[in-house]
This record gives structure tokens, sequence and C-alpha cells, in this order.
């Protein structure tokens, strides 16, 4: 029966395998593959070693999508791209985006599969300016399959394979992190380098010479989707048990078991975006390697020995004196049951205690807990509680109700306003949030086709009104407004009629920033559309506090000897509080 580790060895070797075989980089000996992979790929690898990896065009001599500034044909892989960046302005950038981290770290966006895209991180930036955000896991494979693809053999860079991955909303997105996926060097590697290449292209892209580039493009260049990223930090996920991530990728909560090989994988890392990044690692506290999981085996398991593991995992990969941040899942990913990711959020139970007594430990580390915390009261408790932790991250909670969340920067930072220079203007309600939503909105609609944006763009507003009377219809109405532009087309189909872009079966229809705020203001009462984040909060405190006081109240009844007077003397007081209720609505007793 083959291991984990064999597995792992396994996939390495295809990878890298592929990865030679597209960028000729000859890294690893082929005396590591077997014969038959030596004569079914030597007469490619041959006839492509001579190629090495080309620089995205990112001189501030070129345009933006030229390729004057390619790397030639005799690059070294070792020698990165011609930015002129001294060693000491790549220190500069590196101290710069760690205090970004530290400044904002607080609170983050967990990173969540079709949850976290731009569109949904938009959301949040407008709600908060101090969260940070994390994006969908990207595979780094991925990623270096689509850098091929953008560099076409007429010598133009067309960056909308990328785009896809590594895009950002048309504002700053602030305090932001971009999680990567894979268990190989040499394509963390490249994919670090891509991201890097691609926050030169945003700079040169929106710095104080952008007329005069512009004026230097040709026509074809101008029809070039914008480029928009400037990521703060790069993450690599250590945490993700999915079976086709962890299982048959190799990579994600399987690495775990291999913390030399993740050392390696953030050294590769931070050599890609050339030391102008950090480098950061989302994990769990273990797995269940070594034996085959059951809530009540799992019990039984040492806790010390579960903590020492997960401490020698930690100390392990920050040896290598480049990564200092861990945001810790505080339960084991069970791999070998084929429990889903869903399994592995319920099944196994949470133990806070292992990722506070780490923070304690080495609070030369930056430690941060994340798992079954899903409201802002919740963030707050968690970090009184331990003084040690850098922050909390939050994921189907911030995903189910964002707006939950729109206190943030007070509670949590003590902000009365914030004076971020990369941060939006801050929303006095959810109207504002839409309107302001509905501008990011049109502008994606202007860039790429309705028929396949418009229900991301619709899908991250959708659960703004969650809890709220009527958000089901609200969210109703969205999904109709995501099916226009399809809807359109397909009677096109149907009549037969000339060929027609979308866009140009889209003229005279009404903006999707319209669509979307008529949906709200149709569904919606103005109190709610108008109610501010503080009226929010203390609503949300008021509510939770009724549900504590009914729990400990129906818990007091179970113990007690004479239940029935306890019953009587709750329901007088929430007639009471019935009472109150009234005076607030009408101002007068009734």
């Amino acid at each position: 029966m083959t291991t984990r580790k064999d597995r792992t060895t396994a996939a390495l070797r295809r990878s890298t395998l592929l990865f030679c075989a597209y960028y000729a980089i000859p890294t690893f000996s082929m005396s590591r593959f077997t014969a038959s992979a030596k004569s079914a790929s030597a007469a490619f690898l041959s006839n492509n070693r001579r190629r090495r990896i080309i620089s995205l065009p990112i001189s501030s001599r070129s345009t933006p999508f030229s390729t004057s500034s390619f790397a030639t044909p005799d690059s070294n892989y070792d020698r990165y791209d011609a930015t002129d960046l001294s060693d000491d302005r790549n220190k500069q950038l590196l101290r710069q985006r760690e205090r970004t981290l530290r400044e904002n770290s607080k609170l983050s966006l967990a990173p969540m599969m079709e949850y976290t895209d731009r569109h949904f991180r938009h959301l949040v930036r407008l709600i908060s300016h101090r969260t940070l955000l994390y994006t969908e896991m990207v595979a780094a494979n991925a990623i270096a399959h689509e850098r091929e693809d953008s560099l076409s053999d007429s010598g133009s860079f067309n960056p909308s394979y990328l785009l896809r991955f590594l895009g950002q909303g048309h504002n700053s997105e602030g305090a932001s992190v971009l999680q990567l996926g894979g268990s190989d060097p040499d394509q963390l590697f490249l994919a670090a380098k891509t991201v890097y290449e691609f926050n030169q292209l945003h700079h040169r892209k929106h710095s104080s010479d952008i007329h005069s580039m512009q004026e230097q493009q040709t026509p074809q260049d101008r029809y070039q989707p914008p480029i928009y990223c400037d990521y703060t930090a790069l993450n690599l996920n250590c945490g993700c048990p999915s079976s086709k991530v962890a299982g048959k990728g190799c990579f994600g909560a399987a690495l775990m078991s291999e913390p030399h090989l993740v050392r390696e994988l953030a050294s590769s890392m931070h050599q890609g975006c050339e030391g102008t990044m950090p480098i950061t690692i989302k994990c769990r506290i273990g797995t269940d390697d070594g034996y085959s999981f059951t809530t009540e085996r799992y019990l039984q398991q040492s806790e010390e020995e579960e903590y020492n593991s997960l401490k020698n995992f930690v100390l392990t990969v920050a040896e290598g004196g480049i990564v200092t941040d861990f945001q810790i899942h505080a339960r084991i990913a069970v791999l070998g049951k084929g429990y889903s990711p869903a399994d592995n959020r319920k099944v196994p139970p949470l133990r806070y205690h292992h990722v506070k007594r780490l923070a304690n430990e080495f609070p030369e580390l930056n430690i941060s807990l994340n798992g079954g915390v899903e409201t802002l009261l919740g963030v707050k408790k968690e970090l009184d509680d331990c003084d040690s932790l850098e922050g909390v991250m939050v994921g189907r909670g911030l995903a189910a109700n964002p707006w939950a969340f729109a206190m943030a920067d007070e509670v949590l930072y003590g902000d009365i306003q914030n004076t971020s220079v990369h941060a939006l203007s801050r929303v006095k309600n959810r109207m504002e949030v839409l309107q302001a939503y509905g501008r990011h909105a049109d502008h994606e609609e202007g860039l790429w086709d309705p028929v396949k944006i418009r229900r991301f763009v619709t899908k991250a507003v959708s659960p703004l009104f969650a809890g709220e009377p009527n958000a089901k219809r609200y969210r109703i109405a969205l999904d109709e407004i995501a099916g226009l532009p399809k809807q359109l087309l397909k009677k096109q189909c149907n009549k037969n009629a000339s060929s027609l872009s979308t866009k140009e079966l889209m003229e005279g229809q009404p903006p999707l920033s319209e669509l979307i705020m008529e949906a709200a203001t149709a569904h919606l009462s103005d109190e709610v559309l108008h109610r501010s984040p503080r009226e929010s909060y203390e609503m949300m405190m008021w509510e939770q506090e009724q549900a504590e006081r009914k729990q400990n109240l129906v818990a007091t009844v179970a113990f007690h000897e004479n239940g029935s007077g306890i019953v009587k003397e709750w329901q007088q007081y929430r007639k009471g509080d019935e009472s109150n209720e009234k005076v607030g609505m009408n101002g007068t007793d009734l």
C-alpha cells in the first residue's frame, strides 16, 4: 500500500517533468525519473532546453504590453528581470508590506474557494478598511501554464489569462494576500515571480507617466484589460483537506507531514518575488497521519504529542528565516477517510488552546487563530482571551453576513475614522455600499463578457442583507438579474438572427448598478437600507444578549426543582420587554 509520502513524491516527479517540458528548467536531475519517462521526454526536452523563463514586460522604457523588455533566450534561470530595483529597495518594500500586515491582522477574511473572489473582496473592503483580505487558493501549476499562454508567438502580451487568477478590483484592495497552492518549488517560484511582475505592471500602469505610456500603445494594446494587482503578501496553503488538493494534488494539508519541504517551498516563493513580499503559511494543528480517525479514537490521542507535532512543523518552517506568520486552523485535517471539506470543518473538535499556547511560547512569531469563530463579538473575545494572538481569521461568518462586521475597525482597532491612503471612503449604510459596489459592477461588465461575469458580480452582494425581512426576495431578484444576459443570447439564437456579440445585445439594457439598486429598494425597507453600522452592531449585541439570557433560563429550568415558577418569571419578564419595544416604536406608552 502506498503511503502519503510516496504519493507526494510521485506527484512532485510528475509536476516537475511537466514543468521542465514547458520551461526547460534543468533544476532536478533527469536520473530521478524512470527510464520510460526519460525516453518519452528526451526529444522534447532537447528541443526546448534552450528556452528560458521570459520576464513579463515591466521595464519603464517600454509600453505596458510591449515585449521589447522581455528577457533574451540566453538569460539565466536565476537571473531576474531588469527592473533595476536594488537590494535596499527590495528590503524597503518588504518592510512596508510587513508593517501593513501588522497593522491589519486582527481580523482577516479566510481564503474560500468560490467565495473570496475579487468581487466579494471588493464588497468587504467597502465595509471595513482594516480587514486583511485573502484570495481563493490559486494553483501554482495553473499560473505556470497560463503564463505560457499569455505570451503569444507574435510577441504581444495578453494578460487576460493570468488576470482570471491574479486580478483585483479597479480600486486598491489595501491589505490583501494571495494564497498559492502547490508542492513543487519551481512552480511556486514561477507563480511568485508572476505575481511580483504583475505588481510591477500595476504600479507602472498607474504611475504618474501613465498618459505618456498610453500614447505609445498600439491600438491593439489599448483593448487589453488593465492590470490591477497589488498584493501585500503571499500565502502557502498547507491546510486544505480536500481530496483533490491533499489527495491527488499532494499539497494543502498533506504538506504538514513534510515541514522541510514546506520550508523549501517558502524559500522558492521568497526568491520568486525577489524578497519584496512577506511569505505566510496557513495550516492546521495536524492531520490523522498514522492512525484511522474516529472521534473516540482521536480523543484518546495524546494532546501533548499533537501540540509538539504542531510546534515542530512551525519551528522547522520558521528556521528558514523567511516565514514568521502562521494562520492556524484549530482542527486536525482528516485525510484518510474521504471526509469532505465541510466534514473537516465540523467533525474534528476545535482545540484553540494549542494555537494560543504556541502564540504565548513564541511571541516572536505572528500566530493567527482560525476555525469556529463566526461573529465580530467572537473575534473580540478570542483576542481579549489571548494577547499573544496576532489576529483571528473568519471564513463562513463573513461570507454569510458581511455587514455583521461593519464595525470591525472601531471594535478591534478603536478607529473613529480610518485615514489609510489605500482605503476607500467609508460608507455610512448599506445604501451607500450598493452605490459604491454598483460602480465596480459596471466596470467589470465593461471589461468582460456579461454572460460569464454577471453571476459572479451579483453573487458577491447577495448576502449583504442576511437576516433582514425580505432578504430572500432580494436574492431571488439578483438571481434573475444574473441570468438576463444569457436569456437575451438564447432568444437571439432562437430567432436565427444575425450574430451579435453579448455587449451588442446588452445595448439599451439598464446598467447592472441600476438593476442591483432596484432589487434592493423594491424588496427592502428604508430603515434596513439606511441603518448605520453602529445601529446594526448594537442590534446584534442586543439579540445576542437575549439569546444568551434565554439559554441560561432554559438551563436553569432544566435543573431547578421549581421549574414552573421560573417559566412564569421568564414569561412576565418577556412581556415587559415587549411593552418596552412598543414604547420605543411609538414614542408613547399604549
